[in-house]
């Protein structure tokens, strides 16, 4: 993981004592040849520093929209998969194209996909594209996101053109839309559950799912994170996990807050393990 430098390692980038920097924005010591020189070297040696500091900041935001890219597949599971969608150019003047963010499934329907196209579709992971409309599949009969071609594009070159900022904004919502679409199923299947067991209780066979030792442990699993079950306990102590591996890793360092969670996450799963074989015996 690329290591974020501090304010003074920033200035120190930069050139150290911004004086001369300062100097020159506000046009001092410029009336005669000497000073002016020692300005425009002052400018040049800052400017410099400027476009290595900018070329680190892009080589690291393009590593980390990669690295989210290839955990975030649970956002991308949805039915249908989110295309995340990009903009450019103004409203007055806009961009022959549109980069998308997505795992184009919806692409499989086309009957003569490019060879860019065909990557796509087959690719497991979401990848950018420049969307473009078509003409030819216009007029064939295509509609809507099917209307367009798709050209495979590297994360180097969406991270340059849109920049992290707008990238997370939308990656941040899908993440949200995501999160509300397994909650609001899992209400459902909680609902779902408490009408089953006042149907089970006028048919005289009720029973309680919460301490049912035959329940599958995905159900258990799910109860548990609904705060019920015998497992209740598991998602306050994994909350508590994350905020002191989180703490750790801000005063220690990445590695001693890897270790500790590991180490936690082995205790838990031990615990639901014993407590699974011992209701189950």
């Amino acid at each position: 993981m690329y290591p974020i430098p501090s304010p003074e390692e920033s200035i120190r980038r930069l050139g150290g004592d911004q004086s001369g920097l300062l100097s020159s924005a506000r046009r001092e010591g410029t009336s005669t040849t000497g000073p002016l020189h020692e300005t425009f070297q002052t400018l040049a040696f800052s400017q410099e520093e400027q476009e290595r500091e900018a070329a680190d900041l892009l080589e690291r935001e393009i590593w980390a929209v990669t690295r989210i890219m290839a955990v975030s597949t649970p956002i991308w599971n949805q039915n249908p998969s989110p295309v995340l969608s990009f903009s450019l150019g103004h409203l007055s003047e806009p961009a022959p194209y549109r980069l998308e963010l997505s795992r184009f499934a919806h692409l499989r329907t086309l009957r003569s996909p490019s060879p860019g196209e065909q990557a796509l579709i087959a690719s497991d992971t979401p990848c950018w594209a420049r969307v473009a409309p078509n003409l030819e599949r216009h007029l064939a009969g295509y509609s809507d996101a099917l209307a367009c071609s798709y050209v495979p594009i590297p994360v180097a070159e969406a991270v340059k053109l849109l920049g992290l900022g707008r990238i997370m904004t939308q990656i941040e919502a899908a993440t949200q839309s995501a999160g509300q679409a397994v909650l609001n199923e899992a209400r459902a299947q909680e609902d779902r559950r408490a009408r089953l067991m006042a149907v089970e209780r006028m048919l005289g066979c009720e029973s309680n799912p919460d301490t049912d030792p035959d329940m599958p442990v995905r159900a258990q699993l799910a109860l548990a994170l609904l705060g019920k079950g015998r497992l209740a306990a598991l998602a306050p102590n994994a909350a508590c996990l994350g905020l002191a591996a989180g703490v750790l890793c801000f005063l220690a360092g990445f590695a001693q807050a890897l270790i500790v969670l590991l180490l936690g996450v082995a205790l838990m799963a031990a615990w639901a393990l014993y407590v699974l074989h011992t209701s189950n015996g």
